[in-house]
């Protein structure tokens, strides 16, 4: 770094270790024992917690609501600790999505602050290996910064500054941390994807010969550097500066598309901020991420079939039996339709006319329902039978307009989640992402963060609704997710997982709700995915379903029985299938709030604290 820089940055340093001796980070061991045990996954509070897939993310947090911070200032402190903990999932060179109560105004809130097509992405500048391969075309305007300082602003406590906030991940990146399991098995995995981002990546995650291993410690000076200076300078920290004109320089030198204008329109425009989507089933609301993102959607209407499959006939699906056969074939064909209609008119409405009405219409998931569920046989779709027509359905005028082709692409399971809770009530669900893991695989020069490769899943059709252009928002299937029973929050979660994600969430919302589960043992529970169609289904007289092993034989049975092909590939459990981590609200008998309990998922290196 430049002398002035130094300089500069002197008062960043002397708040960042005042703070952390104030959190006294030195000292792992606490009254709950050592927060990096990850033998033990849930923790109960009655002033706040944190779940997050790291636990140096969720001590973070816990740090900041210890020091007086709210949810909001805590959930600034997880996603940029978790960007150094977890930098082949997240960072600064990506972006996320806020799912948020703010118990001050008693609103729900949805921060949006996914990456953006730069102002020269067209077809003809993207290219074909950008959509299908990565690299470094298909590198979006990163938004995390603008989107975690603008929640920060807008609902943090004012007496915690933004050095302060970020002085736990500023403090990893630059002393480091032991790396765990989970992530030492992902940097031996992908380090052939890390060697590509150049020399720079290879000193960071490697000892000179072998990859960084669990217990090793992993320590990220460059990065360190990069949060210090938005600590100091805010968005000019990292929108304008040597921060910015290291990534314009990457894309001069790689023949990539983002320039400095790019990089103004992001901290000009964004988070864009709205209402989150409000669904309901049996009784319950259920809040979820608005487009572009497609999960929250998707959760709502396979919600709404199923509320209608029990009404309709009486049954509960708990009388199914959990993880049986019936039962899994019920969610997995509403996962499935759902799935389908996201698959051809999901898009960022700033561009596309999108049914919304229409999609979380339950008469809609009704007839849909009626005309495709057969409780003895999987319903084996087409290309051309895969989606619904939701338009007949719509109950506003913004939801007119035409139909479009279909986009059949797949995602990594990269990116991650938390929810964080406090005292006063608010409750913060963000998924942050670079996409696949460590991104487009590009670390512009002196920062030590990966940029995202979020553009991959544009298409190159006209007709598409992911037809790529200037400054539209790619489609992902992040759903941090609220849910609300009789006025009272019941619980909040979240998950990585690309398509696998929706199906997560519903799972473990249903595990609870429908089997009182609380939401440890509902995380843990064995999983399984049905997508609409895909091109790489292995038999088209079948139904494809994923399924981790620990269902058991007999349902695997009761699957192929019922016409599907039913794949065993990942085991008994796999980050393949998300990696949720939750919050549940605790009530006595008489309905107070007595306390909240953290679970965090087993498949990641999670962990939840509180206090």
């Amino acid at each position: 770094m430049k002398k002035f820089q130094k300089y500069m940055m002197l008062w960043v340093l002397i708040a960042v270790m005042a703070f952390m001796c104030a959190c006294n980070p030195t000292t792992p061991q606490g009254e709950d024992g050592d927060f990096t045990d990850l033998t033990v996954r849930e923790a109960t509070g009655e002033n706040g917690i944190v779940a997050s897939a790291s636990p140096y993310a969720s001590k973070a947090g816990l740090d900041v609501l210890q020091a007086g911070g709210n949810a909001f200032d805590a959930a600034v402190a997880v996603a940029f600790a978790l960007g150094v903990t977890e930098p082949n999932a997240s960072g600064v060179g990506g972006g996320g999505i806020m799912v948020a109560y703010d118990a001050s105004t008693g609103k729900y809130l949805n921060y949006n602050f996914r990456e953006f097509v730069p102002g020269a992405g067209t077809a003809d500048t993207f290219g074909t290996d950008a959509r299908l391969d990565g690299g470094i075309t298909s590198a979006g305007v990163p938004t995390e910064v603008a989107g975690l300082l603008k929640i920060k602003e807008d609902l943090g406590n004012d007496e915690l500054t933004l050095a302060e906030v970020m002085a736990p991940a500023i403090d990893y990146a630059e002393n480091g941390f032991e790396i765990p399991k989970e992530l030492a098995g992902i940097i031996s995995e992908n380090f052939s994807s890390i060697s590509r981002a150049g020399a720079e990546a290879v000193a960071v995650f490697s000892d000179g010969i072998e990859p960084l291993g669990e217990g090793d410690l992993l320590v990220q000076k460059n990065y360190s550097n990069v949060l210090k200076e938005i600590a100091e300078n805010g968005l000019d920290g990292f929108y304008s500066g040597w921060v910015a004109e290291a990534i314009i320089n990457a894309m001069i030198e790689k023949g990539g598309l983002i320039t400095q204008a790019d990089l103004d329109y992001a901290k000009a425009n964004y988070p864009k901020i709205s209402e989150p989507l409000v669904g309901s089933y049996n009784g319950y609301d259920i809040i979820s991420a608005d487009t572009p993102s497609s999960g929250g959607i998707i959760l709502i209407e396979a919600l709404n079939m199923l509320e209608y499959y029990t009404r309709s006939t009486g049954n509960t699906l708990a009388s199914l039996g959990h993880n049986s056969a019936d039962y899994l074939h019920t969610i997995g064909t509403a996962l499935q339709l759902a799935y389908g209609d996201k698959r051809k008119y999901i898009a960022d409405q700033a561009f596309v006319d999108v049914p919304m009405s229409g999609l979380m219409n339950k008469v809609y998931a009704a007839d849909r329902w009626n005309e495709c569920y057969n409780p003895d046989a999987a319903f084996v779709m087409t290309s051309s039978d895969a989606y619904g027509d939701p338009w007949p359905y719509v109950t506003s005028e913004t939801d007119s307009g035409m139909r479009y082709a279909a986009l059949d692409y797949d995602e990594h399971f990269s990116t991650t989640a938390f929810s964080v809770t406090d005292k006063e009530g608010n409750i913060v669900s963000i998924t942050q992402t670079i996409n696949y893991f460590f991104g487009a695989q590009v670390v512009p020069e002196g920062c030590g963060f990966f940029l995202s490769n979020q553009l991959s899943s544009f298409s190159l059709t006209p007709s598409s609704v992911h037809y790529v252009e200037p400054y539209k928002q790619p489609v992902s299937h992040i759903m941090p997710t609220i849910v609300m029973y009789q006025g009272n929050p019941f619980i909040t979660l979240g998950s990585p997982g690309s398509m696998r994600i929706p199906s997560a969430v519903l799972q473990v919302i249903l595990n609870i709700i429908e089997f009182d589960m609380g939401m440890q043992e509902a995380i843990e529970a064995s999983r399984v995915y049905s997508y609409a169609v895909s091109s790489s289904d292995p038999d088209p007289d079948k139904k494809l379903i994923e399924v981790e092993t620990l269902i058991g034989q007999e349902a695997i049975d009761g699957l192929a029985a019922k016409n599907y092909h039913v794949s065993t590939e990942y085991g008994e459990l796999s980050n393949h299938f998300g990696g949720v981590q939750g919050i549940m609200f605790n009530y006595d008998e008489n309905g107070n709030l007595v306390s909240m309990t953290g679970g965090a998922d087993i498949r990641r290196d999670g962990k939840a604290l509180a206090y």
